[in-house]
């Protein structure tokens, strides 16, 4: 079938940050990661009409449900509102006895397969009727059009035209159109200044890899995620909400901070937090791709209670957000300029998402003693997805009785076996913190998580650490193999090349592009060559500011 739907307005602009940004990775992940899929349930008694109806008003209310773009103007890529057209819809049978998985392998199917963002509009719909009526609507997003707090707009907002709001069609609010403008303003410039310069100077003095740790004997290569679903952590999480005044989200990011510096034995940690950047009230219910990257700094101090950890990360979070609007090729700009001068390499290794915002009727109904809820956890399995991080904790929500929360790993750090183990650290944690005083250096013994073994190669510098095998390893593979010594005093490391080898600039380059993949490799900060019988024939940092020498 088809949705057909006729806007108020249509046109053609630049495209915002947000669309730039996913335009440029669109379809190069290779993991289904295009495409966002939103369930909704169907109350008994609606028609298949009547949800056709609703989604034309939908999709005539938010533009970027309707837009397209053109990828080779001279100018870059612009978009594109239609007026009107038509979305497809998809009726689905029910058959079989088991809903979920008939339902479940409909949409893996569908995930696999690509929007056109030229020609094609980036909705899809499948609706599954039993008897003929409806029962769930998935709608399929391609990222371009939504990102995840986007998507969950629509969706609430088609349960609420189904139930009857009938305001809905009249109001137009900011759209892709609107935000691309506001962008391009002095204002707008001027925030997406500061976020580079936010991120130039948090990039000089956090860890370059929050996972620098040895492969763990257990591990094998591959990426794994798990769901947890537990009414223990929600009723912790409302009470330490209730104390501290933070919200679900930062508790469960303050948590997962702690829980990976405990681990990694990284006091002084980072971790990247995915902000909706939706703090105007006109942003409030925008549809498109609004969610960037937010770079949190934080640092544990072993006489600190969880509480603290809290208000800490729920501060530099806060501050964090303000600097999250950028142009991904501006930043990475700005990420690659702070590598060559500190000689590392950003991995972004460490990622929390909250996937929605928590409504303050959140865990109303979870039990009041989260110890005795520890029995009810589930731990459930996720589809296979490969996403370029180490460490992912999202938070898939908080409803009146339970938390659902999930880790993605990479399995040569995290094994299989651990992921289970880590998820119930963080349900632990939550609990012992909501029903008693929790300080930082107890949180190990509180959690069951002990600090990785480290080999004596690794040393902890300029706040990252770092395994001078891997180091040799990286400028071994930048000389092509010769003769390499690496040695580290005082906070740095030097780095003794036998001739021919090319100068400490060429050659600190040459390290540089050798250091992705490797989390526990860093640039040396000094770079001797000599000849056969030792004598230096050359010597710097490679560094490209003439103070690094």
């Amino acid at each position: 079938m088809s949705v057909r739907f006729r806007g108020v307005r249509g046109g053609t602009g630049p495209v915002t940050l947000g669309q730039r940004n996913v335009l440029r990775w669109l379809g190069t992940d290779g993991d289904r990661s295009d495409v966002l899929p939103v369930f909704v349930e169907l109350s008994p008694g609606h028609t298949v009409s009547e949800l056709v109806g609703a989604l034309g008003v939908l999709v005539a209310r938010h533009e970027a449900l309707r837009t397209t773009f053109v990828l080779d103007s001279p100018e870059g890529p612009t978009q594109r509102v239609l007026v009107e057209g038509e979305v497809a819809l998809q009726l689905h049978e029910l058959t079989g006895d088991d809903p979920l998985a008939f339902i479940g392998q409909l949409v893996w199917q569908q995930l696999g397969v690509p929007f056109d963002v030229v020609d094609g509009l980036p909705l899809r719909v499948l609706v599954i009727t039993d008897g003929g009526a409806p029962i769930v609507a998935v709608l399929l997003f391609c990222h371009v059009a939504v990102d995840a707090a986007g998507a969950a707009i629509v969706g609430e907002q088609l349960r609420a035209l189904l139930a009857g709001r009938d305001d809905l069609a009249e109001e137009r609010g900011h759209q892709p159109l609107d935000q691309a403008e506001w962008e391009q303003s002095e204002v707008g410039r001027r925030r997406t200044r500061s976020a580079l310069k936010y991120w130039d100077t948090r990039l000089r003095q956090v860890p370059q890899a929050m996972c620098a740790m040895p492969p763990h004997p257990d591990g094998t290569p591959g990426y794994l995620e798990r769901r947890m679903v537990s009414t223990a952590a929600a009723s912790a999480l409302r009470v330490i909400v209730e104390r501290t005044g933070a919200s679900y989200s930062t508790v469960v990011l303050a948590a997962a901070a702690a829980l990976l510096s405990v681990r990694t034995a990284t006091p002084d940690g980072v971790i990247v937090s995915i902000c909706g950047n939706r703090f105007r009230s006109a942003w409030r219910e925008y549809v498109g791709p609004l969610a960037q990257d937010a770079l949190v700094p934080y640092t544990l101090d072993d006489d600190a209670t969880f509480d603290d950890v809290v208000r800490q990360v729920q501060a530099t979070t806060i501050n964090a957000y303000r600097y999250a609007q950028f142009d991904s090729i501006e930043l990475w700009e700005v990420i690659d300029n702070v590598g060559r001068e500190r000689g590392t390499y950003f991995h972004r290794d460490a990622v929390f998402n909250d996937l929605g915002a928590t409504t303050a009727a959140a865990a109303t109904n979870a039990p009041d003693d989260p110890v005795a809820a520890l029995a009810d956890t589930r731990l459930e399995p996720m589809p296979d997805r490969t996403l370029p991080t180490a460490f992912l904790l999202t938070l898939g929500g908080v409803s009146d009785t339970d938390a659902d929360i999930r880790l993605h790993v990479d399995t040569a750090r995290f094994p299989a076996a651990e992921v289970d183990t880590v998820l119930l650290a963080l349900e632990r944690l939550l609990v012992t913190a909501a029903t008693g005083e929790v300080r930082v250096r107890d949180i190990g013994a509180a959690t069951g998580v002990s600090p990785v073994r480290r080999e004596e190669s690794w040393r902890l510098l300029d706040s990252s650490w770092v395994d001078l095998d891997e180091v040799h390893a990286a400028v071994s593979d930048a000389v092509g193999g010769g003769a390499v010594r690496v040695t580290a005093e005082d906070g740095r490391i030097t780095a003794h090349v036998a001739a021919p080898a090319p100068g400490p600039r060429e050659l600190h380059t040459a390290v540089l592009a050798a250091l992705p993949g490797r989390p526990g490799a860093m640039a040396p900060h000094h770079y001797v060559i000599h000849d056969i019988q030792g004598t230096v024939l050359d010597s710097g940092s490679g560094r490209p500011t003439a103070s690094a020498d």
